[in-house]
């Protein structure tokens, strides 16, 4: 099986289960009254969207370029994880809003015991998924399943939350603090959109980075930039410009070489030069597509 198989296969199982708790917190929102399940079932659906989504972006990658897109699918990575990112935070700022409101409405009458077995299913099935995504992860650079990976967190960290908060609230009103339990559910709410903020916040800001082509950080670039001038440094060159950026799990550096005025490079020189810095950065950046150009004039300085 090879890496693009595994990745597929990572990316499809959590569709799966996907529709199984959707489905759950669905039937049993309306069934308990619990805002925080209905936040859950809200958010496994934008997975659930975005999971069939991303599966597909990841079949796409595997054809290489086409005559629709002459430059390949790398720039639908980044994409699927800002709608990712959006998605997210606007079913979060929905989820605060009708907390907010629940609050000062006295708080929510809930029926723990269904409550409390849906966030057993759901704790079971999400925490068991999220693991499963980061054993995998660990072996495999593939931006589409760190996106979903940060999807599978958020997802995990909200069912344990609330399989321990109806614990809780379950507790108190077992003790007969039945006022303080209504509280439970939108106080429940609002800290699990508060563990997870900045999540969608750093994969969205991310992704929009590499869909406005904006250089990576120099401990990413360094090491690119330094294999070209190792791999160039032979030639008679006056300036030599490398503009490096990265879209997903692809790699774009754009090398513009200047020639020294009495310096003399044929095509066939060229192609030489060319050929074997490919094959210096392709050795250790498998998704790497450098462009080469030689010229007498200067390049184009950066501001």
């Amino acid at each position: 099986m090879t890496q693009g198989d595994v990745e597929l296969k990572v990316l499809r199982l959590p569709i799966y289960t996907g529709v199984v708790v959707s489905l759950l917190a669905l039937i049993a929102a309306p069934l308990t009254g619990s805002q925080a399940i209905l936040l859950d079932g809200f958010f496994n659906l934008v997975y659930l969207i975005t999971g069939i989504f991303t599966y597909r972006v990841g079949t796409l990658l595997r054809r290489g370029a086409s005559r629709r897109f002459p430059f390949g699918y790398a720039p639908l990575e980044p994409l699927v994880n800002l709608i990712k990112s959006l998605l997210i935070a606007g079913v979060s700022m929905l989820s605060v809003w009708y907390a907010t409101s629940s609050l000062f409405e006295g708080g929510t009458d809930i029926k723990f015991g269904g409550a409390l077995l849906y966030a057993f299913v759901s704790a079971a099935i999400t925490i068991g998924m999220a693991a499963y995504v980061w054993l995998r992860y660990r072996h495999m650079k593939s931006p589409l399943v760190q996106g979903d990976l940060a999807a599978r967190a958020i997802d995990a960290l909200t069912a344990f939350g609330a399989l321990l908060a109806f614990v809780i609230a379950y507790l108190l009103q077992a003790y007969g603090h039945t006022q303080a339990a209504r509280y439970v559910d939108p106080i429940l709410t609002l800290a699990l959109v508060a563990m997870t903020v900045g999540i969608p916040w750093s994969l969205g800001k991310g992704a929009l980075a590499e869909l406005l082509y904006m250089a990576p950080p120099p401990s990413e670039t360094d090491p690119i930039e330094s294999k070209v001038r190792q791999a160039l440094q032979a030639l008679p060159l006056a300036a030599l410009d490398i503009r490096t950026v990265r879209i997903g799990r692809s790699w774009e550096v754009m090398i513009h070489a200047q020639l020294q005025s009495d310096a003399h490079m044929d095509t066939h020189a060229a192609d030489t030069c060319r050929k074997c810095l490919e094959a210096e950065l392709l050795s250790q950046h498998s998704q790497l597509r450098p462009v080469l150009v030689f010229s007498y004039d200067a390049p184009e300085p950066l501001h």
